[in-house]
């Protein structure tokens, strides 16, 4: 299995590379051991998952075909198809540790900011919903119900916006 670490760009010195460079912007890839990116592409296996990795090991793009892969600033293996391997995605959740694809273990930092995240759009959501109550409300042609529901999301908005991100407890929107 093939494992190419901390692909950085290079200019290679031969001149069809060079000329490559010059008349199509190509773009060279070498190692942390020296093997050129576009060079070790046929020794990855045909029938594996390739796996390119950030420096801080977060999973950043899966191919069964290498030639897919942009490996700019990260480290590309190649592990066996699995059941387990097929849940992988790239959208930050999944990290390659010591040779396992594994769920990230978030930090607290980052868990604070991703409630944070979360917290805005619960309030924006609400706002969305209270709009056209209020609406209704303040041209007196809001139905009993469209009062009430009004009031729910008030409610739901100031619970949303008292939320501890470093703890959060999300309360249920109105409706749900």
């Amino acid at each position: 299995m093939q494992h190419l670490k901390n692909l950085k760009k290079y200019t290679p010195d031969d001149e069809y590379s060079l000329f490559l460079m010059k008349e199509h912007s190509a773009e060279f890839f070498i190692s942390e051991d020296g093997r050129d990116w576009y060079k070790s592409q046929a020794d990855f296996l045909p029938d594996t998952l390739k796996i390119a990795y950030d420096e801080a090991g977060i999973i950043r793009s899966i191919s069964k075909d290498v030639s897919s892969i942009y490996p700019r600033g990260f480290s590309v293996v190649e592990v066996d198809i699995t059941k387990a391997n097929k849940s992988v995605d790239i959208f930050g959740g999944w990290v390659f540790d010591n040779g396992e694809i594994k769920p990230r273990q978030y930090s607290q930092e980052e868990l604070r900011a991703q409630a944070e995240e979360k917290k805005s759009e619960l309030l924006s959501a609400a706002a969305v919903a209270i709009a056209p109550l209020q609406d209704a409300v303040d041209e007196e042609m809001a139905t009993a119900e469209e009062i009430t529901m009004l009031s729910e999301w008030k409610k739901y908005r100031v619970k949303v916006m008292r939320v501890d991100t470093k703890k959060p407890e999300w309360p249920t929107p109105p409706g749900s």
